[in-house]
């Protein structure tokens, strides 16, 4: 069994699933959080025996130091690779961190990649997302048609951490009866959350920054992710630039809706929208940097989204 693990990949819900599996089974977990503290912790911890006298896992989140991003943080990766190199462990570290690639010139990371289990969590392509959502359900033992899975994203959002999060949902609501059908779907996504998402989108697409701050407010109050909006508001700003750009080629309403897989009536509201095209593609990357920004731990979620919408 290896002693040291290093996760890493974009989506951060998938990286939280390997975590899972790997500590399932132990009493003793600790999480250090290396983007504020130092490396070095973790590793004395590491050297210290178990309180309950078996291994103890060991997570070390946000180990940026493993990649090209910016680290403030003065760790000290002789240690580190002292303890790599040692072999002799009396217990368990994983490393994580939520970015695409690792900086293959450090020699930390060359280091890694020779002495531990290193697993890469690969983004999850839109046109591979059906497959996913089915055999997320499948390995639970449940049953979902290729027609209601496609269902289940365009109703719930294309980001993997919401789709993840629903599933489980979906789950616990099936539990007797392992069969997902399109009814179950509109039964368990909470419709206070789709009127205020659908309102909020609505307000950012007009400007009305009255009606975006009130629609905002309430889903907090209800006790809304922030990651969760802005995968939604993503999802409504990819829409209208997509809309935007085909209008350009004079399609009209029903053929853009065929195109882009989606009901005419969305695609007549996204027309709706003041914003320019190179408005949207800033916001959506805007958007994309936010989100990577808060599930790496360098921005607060709710000051993040609150930051972004007075921006507008």
């Amino acid at each position: 069994m290896n002693d040291i693990y290093l996760i890493y990949g974009s989506n951060y819900s998938l990286i939280k699933r390997e975590i899972e599996k790997i500590t399932k089974g132990y009493d003793d977990v600790v999480k250090y959080d290396l983007s504020v503290c130092k490396v070095d912790e973790l590793l004395d911890d590491a050297s210290c025996i178990s309180m309950f006298a078996t291994k103890k896992v060991l997570i070390g989140e946000n180990a940026l130091f493993l990649t090209t991003n910016i680290n403030n943080i003065n760790h000290n990766l002789d240690y580190l690779m002292n303890y790599i190199n040692d072999e002799n462990h009396s217990n368990i570290i994983v490393l994580t961190v939520v970015n695409e690639k690792l900086d293959e010139r450090k020699k930390i990371v060359k280091l890694i990649k020779q002495k531990a289990k290193v697993i890469n969590k690969e983004t999850i392509e839109d046109n591979n997302l059906v497959n996913f959502v089915i055999n997320e359900f499948e390995s639970s033992g449940y049953k979902i048609d290729y027609k209601t899975a496609n269902y289940f994203i365009d109703y719930v959002g294309k980001n993997v951490d919401i789709l993840l999060s629903e599933i489980e949902k979906m789950i616990i609501y099936k539990e007797n009866d392992k069969n997902i059908l399109v009814q179950d779907i509109n039964d368990i996504t909470s419709k206070g959350f789709k009127d205020n998402i659908f309102d909020l989108t609505d307000g950012i697409m007009k400007k009305d920054y009255k009606k975006v701050y009130e629609c905002y407010n309430d889903l907090i109050t209800i006790g809304e992710e922030p990651i969760k909006i802005i995968s939604l508001l993503a999802n409504q700003f990819l829409l209208m630039y997509q809309v935007k750009l085909l209008s350009y080629s004079s399609r009209n309403n029903n053929e853009i809706a065929e195109i882009l897989n989606v009901h005419p009536y969305r695609v007549k509201l996204a027309m709706q929208t003041n914003y320019l095209t190179d408005e949207l593609s800033d916001i959506l990357k805007k958007l994309h940097a936010l989100d990577f920004d808060i599930k790496s731990g360098k921005v607060n979620k709710m000051i993040g989204l609150e930051n972004f919408l007075l921006h507008l």
